[in-house]
């Protein structure tokens, strides 16, 4: 029988892991990095034109290039999957091996919530100090959105690509919510791509799984529409984390690309991890509890 508590006491310890390891203090700052130099260009307009930025320019970061980089950042975060150590054999008999198999199910969660949280507070941290609180788009991001090429006139190169169709038809808070929703939906897909896959080889076969998700949804938004059509996107969900790459309503030519409704989105990557949360139950409640190294062995 699954108790709630013990899952939770198995998802704070392995989250509680985080302060001895050295991976995330050096994720974190590979966010900061990354975020501070793709968003360098657009800070540098907003000074150039003399206006403040609005905060809300994390439903217009996930580009094909931006996503391929946080998948990364996703694979760190989970390299250690399935996160055993010498203590898990101790944990698993004194909780239980279903609380300690759905504790690490909900450490994903925890944990891609919390990498989510982390990339958009750095996505507004990084506007610094050009940086204004506003309850609307402001007027440089509804400047991009409606010319694109708006850079040039100061000689610079933006990285930052704002959607017109996510400014006329979302206010700034609703476009982070669903941003941040989609996501954290992604990133939980491919966490527990990583624990189940890892779990079911025994190997470290998940990274290379959601690696070539990340491959795939990269080439998708490059040069695969163009060889495949749009509908190259159905079979990349890691794509699916951005607003750019999902039809909204009065799109106009926007609808185009691949017509993926929010719906459908939604339910196709609760359903993937529903999924890969069963096929983890199933494989390790039949795996021996042997484990040398971190790794199951029979």
């Amino acid at each position: 029988m699954l108790s709630i508590g013990s899952t939770l006491r198995c998802a704070r310890l392995t989250l509680s892991k985080w302060s001895a390891t050295p991976r995330i203090p050096v994720l974190l700052v590979l966010i900061v990095a990354f975020l501070a130099y793709h968003t360098h260009s657009l800070v540098r307009f907003a000074a150039a034109e003399g206006q403040p930025l609005a905060p809300w320019i994390f439903p217009h970061l996930l580009t094909p290039a931006v996503l391929m980089v946080s998948g990364s950042f996703t694979l760190l975060l989970f390299a250690d999957a399935p996160f055993m150590d010498r203590h898990t054999p101790f944990v698993v008999v004194r909780c239980g091996r279903l609380a300690w198999l759905n504790g690490q199910i909900l450490y994903v969660l925890a944990g891609s919530l919390l990498f989510t949280l982390v990339l958009t507070l750095g996505s507004i941290l990084v506007l610094l100090p050009n940086l204004a609180l506003a309850n609307d788009w402001g007027l440089i991001l509804k400047t991009l959105a409606a010319d694109a090429s708006a850079g040039r006139r100061h000689d610079l190169v933006l990285t930052v690509f704002v959607s017109d169709v996510v400014v006329r038809q979302f206010s700034p808070l609703q476009a982070m919510l669903i941003s941040m929703g989609l996501f954290w939906l992604a990133t939980v897909f491919t966490g527990l791509l990583i624990f189940t896959v890892n779990l079911v080889t025994r190997s470290s076969g998940g990274l290379f799984a959601a690696g070539g998700l990340i491959a795939m949804t990269y080439f998708a938004g490059i040069q695969g529409r163009f060889v495949f059509g749009d509908a190259i996107r159905f079979f990349t969900p890691l794509s699916w984390a951005s607003m750019h790459n999902i039809s909204w309503r009065d799109a106009g030519n926007q609808a185009g690309f691949a017509q993926i409704s929010p719906a459908f989105v939604v339910s196709s990557l609760l359903g993937a991890s529903l999924l890969l949360g069963i096929l983890a139950n199933i494989v390790f409640l039949r795996q021996d509890l042997e484990i040398k190294g971190g790794q199951l062995h029979e």
